[in-house]
């Protein structure tokens, strides 16, 4: 009996032995395909920043729509696996405003592939709510502060550093190209005000308090890559296309969008209208100048956009009143709306002093400012106008100012000028006002989103 029990003891502990080693046999398999599985996605992954450096290696932009394989046809050998690159452009790219394309990555390590796919767009100036060359205004060492009377819901880009007075809200993604590897003679960081002008610190830090604490609620990098800025010398080429398939007119002119008809009281939508001071109003059907107008000199605008335009000048812009889109609300444009505008300054726009902008000023646009700035006429003087509501995008050679504040016991007061509310039009990403593709190309490549496919 007890030999008995002896080999029956012995018995259970060889099936516990066996299915030790089986139970470790099979998580040993698990653990390598769980190994093999990491691998394979890490392959991918570094093709897609491989593919990706490669495109903007090149020097010009990807044309075609056959797919491109920058590294051959067959897949390179890494570590433990292999992967594969090819770019594919969109088959819609030889009509497309604005290419795009899929870096398409896969790799694969025993047996086991991921594949990965990255979208990419054309880069263009109003992929930003705000862009700036500077932040300085010319001939001041301070930077033109945002403040805590600023709201920013969209992306943000300078090439210079920023200024931080107080508590600006930024909703979007913000991006500074101050001691990035164009300006290897600064270091990244932010310029604080710190309580007083007297006492500004840098730091790279997304707060400091108690004095200045911004709401960076997309996140912040310091330290890109600048973006060079065109220069005036383009509102030559935009007059010379304007010569070939739109309206020129010379002078210092008003113009406004939709204005009342005169004989049936009604707005004349789907018109642009414009007059010297003293001469009768000249309208035009915006499709019959392919929605493109030119003033060689200086314009002020207001009105509602029916239909999509640009207008550039070579002079200053000046808005005397509301500008918005017909197919719009109080949030701005509806969610399916076709309208959209584009203004051009060869030096500034401006927000005229004018009794309709004393109470509140709404502009519905894409505002490019090629030498100098956006700004309030009159920002540090006169009394408070309200809120200065965008809703677009704002492109300029440097900040200009809509306002000044003061810090009475730790909190910032408006003085003079608007408070800002400004809103990216999203519809940018994919569209733009007439020919700004043609002339607002960044001449690099913007990374979007990304995603895992079933190989």
């Amino acid at each position: 009996m007890v030999l008995v029990g002896i080999v029956a003891l012995a018995g259970v502990l060889l099936l516990l032995i066996l299915s030790v080693l089986m139970m470790a046999s099979i998580e040993a398999g698990l653990t390598t395909r769980r190994a093999s599985k990491s691998r394979a996605f890490y392959l991918a992954e570094g093709g897609l920043t491989r593919g990706m450096l490669w495109m903007e290696a090149q020097a010009s932009l990807i044309e075609g729509t056959a797919t491109v394989y920058p590294f051959g046809a067959d897949p390179d050998t890494a570590g433990h696996g292999t992967y594969a690159v090819s770019i594919v452009p969109d088959p819609s790219n030889g009509t497309a405003e604005r290419p795009k394309y899929t870096v398409v990555s896969e790799g694969a390590v025993n047996g086991h592939t991921r594949r990965l796919e990255l979208r990419v767009g054309v880069g263009q100036f109003t992929d930003f709510l705000y862009f700036t060359d500077r932040e300085h205004e010319p001939g001041f060492l301070a930077p033109v502060w945002f403040d805590s009377y600023d709201i920013l819901d969209g992306p943000v880009f300078t090439n210079d550093q920023i200024g931080i007075h107080g508590d600006p809200t930024f909703m979007g993604h913000v991006m500074s190209a101050y001691g990035g590897p164009d300006d290897p003679t600064n270091n990244p960081t932010f310029l604080y005000y710190n309580g007083d002008q007297f006492n500004n610190i840098e730091s790279a830090a997304g707060s400091n308090p108690p004095h200045d604490e911004p709401d960076f609620q997309n996140g912040f990098e310091l330290g890109v890559s600048s973006v060079d800025y065109p220069d005036h010398n383009l509102t030559n080429d935009i007059e010379a296309l304007a010569n070939l398939v739109g309206l020129v007119i010379g002078g210092t002119n008003e113009i406004e969008l939709s204005r009342t008809d005169p004989v049936t009281g009604l707005p004349m939508y789907g018109y642009v209208s414009y007059r010297k001071a003293g001469d009768p109003w000249t309208d035009v059907e915006i499709s019959s100048i392919n929605g493109l107008l030119y003033v060689s000199g200086s314009f002020s605008v207001s009105g509602v956009l029916d239909g999509e335009l640009t207008i550039a000048s070579n002079g200053s812009i000046w808005v005397t009143d509301d500008i918005t889109y017909r197919d719009s609300d109080e949030d701005g444009p509806n969610p399916y709306c076709d309208d959209m505008l584009g203004l051009i300054s060869g030096t500034d726009v401006n927000i005229d002093m004018s009794e309709a902008n004393m109470n509140d000023c709404v502009i519905h646009a894409a505002m490019v400012a090629l030498d100098n700035c956006f700004r309030a006429d009159q920002w540090n003087s006169g009394p408070l106008r309200g809120l200065l509501t965008v809703h677009g995008s704002i492109v300029q050679g440097y900040h200009g100012a809509v306002n000044t504040t003061t810090v009475v016991d730790g909190e910032e007061i408006l003085l003079t000028g608007y408070a800002t509310d400004y809103n990216y039009d999203w519809r940018l990403q994919e569209d733009s006002p007439p020919y700004f593709h043609e002339f607002f190309g960044m001449g690099n490549y913007i990374r979007g989103k990304w995603r895992e496919v079933e190989s």
